[in-house]
């Protein structure tokens, strides 16, 4: 009798064992109803970089502002606006050196530059600084797209 005791006790035990973490795990993991029914949202900007429509504006005569591209969407896209009453230059570099743009936008013009036209490769990833020049202080906007798509890139 003492064996079947025995055997039934090991029995249990391996028994739970095996249960217990299935039933703690079970407990553990709550679905969320809202993972299933609602399908993630995906905007064409998700994929490289976006700089929104933004103002640079002060009475000195140069101002930086910075955009980073990241590795595999050098096809970009970057739109400026003159809003001041002199020639504004606009000069963007990649930290290595490289010139990539170099444009004068008269006042109340917009200047758009497209990586695609002097770039069909694309630009290098990494950091870059554009450089605002007016001699009667800058007053524009400007705005900036990386992609992974020359599709992108030219609309």
């Amino acid at each position: 009798m003492r064996n079947k005791a025995r055997s039934a006790v090991l029995s249990l035990a391996l028994a739970a064992t095996l249960a217990i973490p299935a039933v703690v795990s079970a407990d553990s993991v709550q679905a969320n109803p809202a993972d299933e029914t609602t399908p993630p949202i995906v905007t064409p900007f998700s994929v490289g970089n976006q700089q929104p429509l933004t103002t640079v504006s002060a009475a000195t005569s140069i101002v930086p502002a910075y955009f980073s591209v990241p590795a595999g969407y050098g096809h970009g896209k970057f739109y400026f606006l003159n809003n001041g009453t002199s020639n504004l230059t606009v000069t963007m570099t990649h930290s290595s050196g490289l010139e990539y743009i170099a444009a004068t936008v008269k006042p109340g013009v917009a200047y758009t530059w497209r990586s695609t036209a002097d770039y069909p490769q694309g630009m290098r990833g990494g950091d870059y600084t554009i450089s605002f020049h007016c001699s009667s202080g800058v007053n524009a906007k400007w705005s900036a797209f990386a992609s992974n798509s020359v599709t992108e890139a030219n609309a």
